[in-house]
């Protein structure tokens, strides 16, 4: 199959959903060789799972960011190609690429990241005009610093009004470098966001003294139509102006959780657009069904993510399998 561009998707229609934000190399851990540590390099980073998460789903997804002329960003753009992931998006420089080397610990993720001078970080926005879709999905490293935070804000701004904005902040605290500058920048992208995902771990940093309804009621005084809060293991909740609904997060043999939350935020979205509901008029008319499906099919997708090493998001097929439908 050739290349996507923007304009024509995997079926024949304009990408439904513009990723824009992080595009990154994990190192992931192997078991040790000869006493020493040893890495693989995988695609990686929060927007970029969940756009190959989206594609995987059978979304038609475009990304919108930088990639580094570096052999590691060849291996991002290469991954983009394979996975008919749209590239007519993303810009090319010379510098370097983000990279992030992860340890594990019982299954869970952590993470030192490489990012100080990346193309990514230097991204300078656009050069054409913000393309026609259903839905913008940002957040993650884009967001924690100028530059690129600002030009991922006004981007966030500029696509509220034309069609439904998808938050997941994805806060890494240790690599925020102004703890309230970035509060204040997650609240004000919030507030153009239809959609906004947060982790537990994201409500406690966010909103360390507020209790978790007053946060959610916040967000649904204002732009906000859905709201969800994660936490692993535990499930998910989510808000709408019908009411809450709980999920409980399902069994399943856990390798680990590296790319789990981007890959349940992409189930989201993938559940809505099926749904013909990623939409903001249809966000209005959601009921309790609805949110139930949603919050199903991403537990589904994430639970199957987490059966493998690593970012590995599921097709289409094995999460209907995993539904029974």
């Amino acid at each position: 199959m050739g290349q996507l561009h923007y304009g024509i998707g995997s079926t024949g229609r304009c990408p439904v959903i513009l990723c824009g934000g992080d595009a990154l190399i994990d190192f992931v851990p192997l078991e040790q060789v000869n006493g020493l540590a040893a890495f693989v390099p995988r695609p990686g980073g929060a927007v970029l799972n969940a756009a190959t998460a989206l594609a995987r789903l059978e979304q038609d997804v475009s990304f919108v960011g930088a990639l580094s002329t570096d052999l590691f960003g060849d291996m991002l753009h290469d991954h983009m190609v394979r996975e008919r992931i749209g590239t007519a998006n993303v810009s090319r420089s010379d510098d370097d690429s983000t990279l992030a080397f992860v340890s594990l610990a019982d299954g869970e993720a952590r993470y030192a990241f490489y990012d100080r001078t990346s193309a990514g970080r230097l991204w300078s926005g656009l050069k054409n005009p913000l393309p026609a879709a259903e839905a913008l999905h940002f957040g993650s490293l884009t967001l924690f610093a100028d530059p690129p935070a600002s030009t991922y804000v006004e981007l966030a701004e500029q696509a509220s009004s034309r069609m439904v904005v998808s938050l997941d902040p994805n806060c890494r605290p240790g690599m925020v470098p102004d703890e309230e500058a970035y509060r204040r920048r997650i609240a004000r992208v919030s507030t153009a966001s239809h959609i906004v995902r947060l982790s537990d771990e994201d409500l406690a940093f966010l909103h360390p003294s507020a209790r978790e309804g007053e946060v959610v009621d916040g967000l649904l005084d204002g732009l906000t139509r859905l709201v969800i809060v994660s936490r692993g293991a535990e499930g998910a909740s989510a808000w709408w102006a019908g009411g809450r609904v709980d999920v409980a997060a399902r069994e399943t043999d856990v390798q680990d959780s590296i790319g789990a939350g981007d890959t349940f935020h992409a189930g989201l979205l993938a559940a809505l657009s099926r749904a013909g509901q990623l939409r903001v008029d249809a966000l209005d008319r959601l009921d309790r069904a609805s949110v139930e499906a949603v919050l199903a099919f991403g537990t589904a997708a994430a639970s199957l993510n987490c059966m493998e090493s690593g970012c590995d998001p599921p097709r289409l097929s094995a999460v209907l399998e995993c539904l029974g439908e």
